[in-house]
C-alpha cells in the first residue's frame, strides 16, 4: 500500500474530505488552555487544534507544473520539489500542528504506535518505500505535560525487527535499544522530562538506515507554567535517498517535499508564533534554518522557556532541536528555508503568510 491508498482509506483521498471522518477542524488563535478540551489518553490526535488554516492551492497552479514538475513561467518562487496534488493541507492540520493537551489532574497520558512499511509520496510523481509510525514520517506527534507518566505501546506490525527509543531523561531500562521482534509488542513506560521538544526513533542498527527510511517523530513536553500564547508548530527536517547512492537528492518539512510552498503557514499579524524544530536528517551533518525579513528568538537549552539567543539564522546538527519565536508585525509572505541552496531547493523552502 502507498501513501495515497493509506490516506484515502483514512478519509484524505483526492478530494480531500477529512472532515468527514476526523470532524471539522478548530480555528483559534487562543491560548491552548483555552481551546482544549480533556486529551483522549489513548488518541493523541484526538483534540483541537490552535492553528489558522490557509486557502487552498489556487486551481491553476497544477497547471503551472511542467514535466518533471519544475515551474513554467517566471512569477513562481518557489521550491523545485511539490507535493502529490492529492495531499491537501489538512494533512498538515491534522498531523503535525502539535495536539494541545489540556492541564489535568492525571498525570499519566496512554499512547498506542503502530509501526509498518508504507510506501510514501514524498514529491510529485515521487515514492519511497518507507518504514512508519502509524503510516506517517514523522511519526504523531505526542505531548505531554512535565512529570506525566507515558505508556507507549508499540505493536511492530513489520517483518523486520524495530524498537522505540526517546530523547530526554528516563529510566535506562526503557531506552529502546533493544529490538522488538518482527510482530511482536511491547509497551514502554518512561516519565516526561525535561521540558522541551524531543525525538523518538528506532535505534535498531544499522541506525541510519532505520531512521533515515522514516522511523522517527517527536515528543513535545510542557512547562509546569504554560508559555505564552502562540500559534505553535512542530517542524521535522529530513532528507531521502530516493536513488539508493549514498546521498540525499529530497528534503522535506515533515515528510513531504515543498508542502509549506503549496499550502503556507497563516497567521495573524501581531501575534507570537512558535516553531518547534528538530532535525532528523541523515547523511548531512548539519541544516540551517533562516526566515526572511523576520528575526527570532531562539530556545536551545532544554528544562526552560527563556530564549538563549536572537537571530534569523540558527545552525541544528542531526537530532538536535530547538524552540524559536517571533512576531510578524507586517501583512505579507515571508520565505523560510535551510540556508544549504540545494536543501532549499529540492524541497526545504516554505512560507508564512501573515494576514
Amino acid at each position: 500500500m502507498d501513501r495515497k491508498s493509506f490516506l484515502t482509506t483514512l478519509g484524505f483521498g483526492i478530494t480531500g474530505l477529512v472532515g468527514s471522518l476526523f470532524g471539522s477542524i478548530k480555528l483559534n488563535s487562543r491560548n491552548s488552555e483555552e481551546i482544549c478540551g480533556p486529551s483522549d489518553s489513548t488518541s493523541p490526535g484526538a483534540v483541537n487544534f490552535g492553528v489558522v488554516t490557509t486557502p487552498t492551492v489556487s486551481d491553476n497552479y497544477q497547471n503551472s507544473i511542467g514535466a518533471g514538475g519544475s515551474l513554467r513561467g517566471t512569477n513562481t518562487y518557489g521550491s523545485m520539489a511539490h507535493p502529490p496534488f492529492f495531499i491537501k493541507e489538512e494533512y498538515t492540520e491534522r498531523f503535525y500542528y502539535p495536539p494541545n493537551y489540556k492541564n489535568s489532574n492525571s498525570k499519566v497520558k496512554d499512547f498506542n504506535l503502530n509501526l509498518f512499511p508504507l510506501s510514501m509520496n514524498i514529491a510529485h510523481n515521487v515514492n519511497y518505500p518507507a518504514w512508519t509510525f502509524d503510516g506517517l514520517v514523522p511519526g504523531p506527534v505526542l505531548r505531554a505535560n512535565l512529570g506525566d507518566t507515558l505508556r507507549i505501546h508499540v505493536k511492530n506490525s513489520s517483518p523486520d525487527p524495530h524498537s522505540l527509543h526517546f530523547h530526554g531523561t528516563h529510566d535506562p531500562m526503557e531506552d529502546g535499544w533493544e529490538p522488538i521482534p518482527a510482530f511482536g509488542e511491547r509497551t514502554y513506560q518512561i516519565e516526561a522530562g525535561p521540558v522541551g521538544l524531543h525525538p523518538y526513533h528506532c535505534h535498531v542498527p544499522p541506525l541510519m538506515v532505520h531512521t533515515a527510511k522514516g522511523l522517527y517523530g517527536a515528543l513535545l513536553v510542557d512547562p509546569p507554567i504554560k508559555r505564552s500564547p502562540a500559534h505553535e508548530f512542530v517542524l521535522t527536517f529530513s532528507g531521502w535517498d530516493t536513488k539508493g547512492k549514498g546521498r540525499n537528492d529530497y528534503y522535506t518539512w515533515n515528510g513531504i517535499a515543498g508542502i509549506y510552498d503549496r499550502y503556507p503557514m497563516k497567521v495573524p499579524v501581531g501575534e507570537r508564533v512558535r516553531f518547534y524544530i528538530q532535525n532528523m536528517m541523515e547523511r548531512e551533518p548539519i541544516i540551517t534554518f533562516h526566515l526572511h525579513a523576520q528575526t527570532f528568538d531562539i530556545i536551545r537549552s532544554l528544562g526552560t522557556t527563556i530564549p538563549d539567543g536572537h537571530s534569523d539564522v540558527v545552525s541544528i546538527g542531526q537530532t538536535e532541536r530547538v524552540v524559536i519565536e517571533f512576531v510578524l508585525k507586517k501583512k505579507g509572505r515571508y520565505m523560510f528555508h535551510p540556508h544549504q541552496t540545494h536543501m532549499a531547493e529540492n524541497g526545504g523552502m516554505g512560507w508564512i503568510v501573515a494576514v
